[in-house]
């Protein structure tokens, strides 16, 4: 019934139409932006089901563009999946849906085997019925962490890269493992043309609060206290989201087949710095004197927190000439100006008023049972 939108759709009229899961997501909606941006010949099928993640409002400059389409469906679904991929002509697929949240990964690890586990399997399957006459033809690209790695000592000069052993410390990263080993396993034992990458922590606009950067802005702006795990000296590497989109468009497009290539932002810092850090970007584009010593509150550390990610991106950059393109200083001024101007979007994604993009748009409401 959904899928009455688009009849009279004509798949033959696009170069490519590439299925984007999670496209709805944080990092999903800017590779969906950053595809029908470069490339007015491919036709992009955002597939996302809407969990308290998922804001089309993300998209809402594109609703309307005759490259892009939307299908409201559950990863696990996998008869809604294959008529997907019969009704559009699915030619590749860019797999960002998975449950991402370490905290919530520990309160409830269920959805986490479910959708990163079960859901990428099923997808795998559906593509290989799909393209089974020849694989070579089409691309499965799968992103990934860098959390499956496990973590790196405090001090020291090591970095994760594509030959690191994985070694996941939550169940988050635990069920992201998996679901890489099953997407290598595919090109291995049937020959499905894959790619994965995992890649450092991701910041920008559009993120959902309850990740550290948006969540330090958002309690910034409504005066409330900011939480710091243990001594806030878990350090992380950062990447800019629209970086990290062109990085993911460079390997579909040029990475060979069966590889993993590590992507980051070449930018370390401890979880209190970069707290600190927002801190004097937001008295600054504000006129405000926020002293971090008054609001930071330090809380127990995180069960199993993993000390330090760095990427080692030597890969990445020597092969497909992939490099960030911004540093952290104009990527944080940038993104704590966007929440800034933003005050509507987040306080409609933090009180769920976003959800009613969906009934307004769509004429329905959110089911919240999956399928």
């Amino acid at each position: 019934m959904i899928l009455e939108k688009y009849k009279g759709f004509v798949p033959e009229q696009y170069d490519k139409r590439i299925l984007v899961t999670g496209g709805a997501g944080f990092i999903g909606s800017a590779v969906i932006k950053h595809l029908i941006l470069k490339y007015p010949s491919y036709f992009i099928v955002n597939y996302d089901l809407l969990t308290y993640a998922g804001n089309l409002a993300n998209l809402g400059n594109f609703e309307n563009d005759p490259n892009y389409g939307f299908i409201r469906g559950d990863i696990t679904n996998i008869a809604l999946l294959s008529g997907v991929f019969d009704f559009f002509g699915i030619t590749d697929v860019i797999h960002l849906a998975a449950e991402s949240h370490v905290d919530r990964s520990i309160n409830g690890p269920a959805d986490f085997v479910r959708t990163n586990i079960n859901g990428t399997f099923i997808l795998l399957e559906v593509a290989r019925a799909a393209w089974k006459d020849d694989y070579s033809a089409h691309r499965f690209h799968h992103v990934s962490t860098d959390e499956v790695f496990g973590s790196l000592p405090l001090r020291g000069i090591s970095k994760f890269d594509e030959n690191t052993k994985y070694d996941p410390h939550s169940p988050y990263s635990a069920s992201k493992a998996a679901s890489d080993h099953l997407v290598k396993a595919y090109h291995d034992t049937y020959g499905l043309n894959i790619t994965i990458s995992n890649c450092s922590n991701n910041y920008g606009p559009y993120q959902f609060p309850e990740k550290l950067i948006p969540l330090v802005i958002n309690n910034l702006v409504n005066n409330r206290p900011i939480p710091v795990y243990g001594k806030g000296d878990n350090v992380r590497d950062w990447i800019f989201v629209g970086d990290h989109a062109a990085a993911i468009d460079v390997i579909f497009h040029k990475g060979k087949s069966g590889e993993t290539y590590c992507v980051g932002g070449n930018h370390e810092m401890s979880n209190l710095a970069i707290v600190k850090t927002i801190i004097n970007t937001y008295n600054k584009l504000t006129n405000s004197s926020v002293k971090p010593e008054k609001v930071i509150e330090f809380v127990e550390d995180r069960k199993g927190h993993d000390k330090r990610y760095a990427i080692n991106t030597k890969k990445i950059t020597d092969e497909l000439r992939w490099r960030p393109l911004e540093t952290f200083s104009s990527g944080i001024e940038k993104t704590v100006k966007w929440y800034l101007e933003n005050g509507e979007w987040l306080e409609n994604v933090t009180s769920g008023e976003y959800r009613n993009y969906y009934k307004e748009h769509y004429g329905k409401e959110i089911d919240e049972k999956r399928d």
